[in-house]
């Protein structure tokens, strides 16, 4: 009597085992697929995070306002100076230095500047580039979407961008434009404007990660670049 009682009861558990086993194989969630393409990762929370290169605001060309000979250049390329620094320090004579024929050439906005384009002991002509200025009060981030990620994305959404280079900084962007190209290839762009600090922290060329929140699902993935 025992003995069947012994063998009903392991019969059962096996039986239970089995149906349970069964329908965790049944319920387990798949392991997901490891991302392939390097510009994008898609996250779960309804957001994809792409990648993009940090742009100027705008650029200035820098001018020489008179011709001469110059004298003193005050930056190299890439420095980062201020509103009405003085940049270049020329001469309008060759042969006098009298405070009189003292010209200068002074940055029309705070910013980095590249390109240089003058020496010392070279002439300059007036209206002549000397440097271009990047103004980084504010900076952009374009970022490459599919079409389908770029129709969730709306002019002034809120955006978060980690930069790189500063890897324990976390700034918030505004979308400025989302323009789509249909050719050589469908894509979309998607233009983030990020406010800098002061003085600038964020500079061109700085590789940036943008958040952007989507309102469903995406249907693919980022675009390549």
């Amino acid at each position: 009597m025992r003995g069947s009682i012994l063998s009903l009861f392991t019969a059962c558990l096996l039986g239970f085992l089995s149906v349970w086993s069964y329908a965790q194989q049944r319920v387990a969630p798949k392991r997901p697929i490891p991302l392939t393409q390097a510009d994008y990762q898609r996250s779960t929370a309804g957001s994809v995070t792409a990648k993009g290169i940090v742009a100027p605001g705008y650029t200035v060309p820098v001018v020489a306002p008179a011709g001469g000979w110059v004298r003193e250049v005050f930056f190299t390329n890439g420095d980062y100076v201020r509103s009405r620094h003085i940049l270049v320090k020329f001469m309008r004579n060759n042969l006098h230095s009298s405070v009189l024929d003292r010209g200068y050439v002074l940055a029309p906005c705070a910013g980095f500047l590249v390109q240089k384009n003058v020496e010392v002991g070279g002439r300059v002509q007036v209206g002549k580039t000397v440097a271009v200025l990047q103004e980084v009060s504010f900076v952009k981030v374009p970022v490459v979407v599919t079409a389908q990620v770029g129709q969730q994305v709306q002019v002034c959404d809120e955006v978060v961008v980690r930069v790189a280079e500063l890897p324990t900084r976390r700034f918030v962007g505004v979308v400025e434009r989302v323009v789509t190209h249909r050719l050589p290839q469908p894509k979309t762009v998607v233009e983030v404007l990020v406010k800098n600090t002061v003085p600038a922290s964020i500079r061109p060329q700085m590789h940036a990660n943008v958040v952007l929140s989507l309102r469903s699902a995406p249907l693919a993935a980022v675009a390549r670049r």
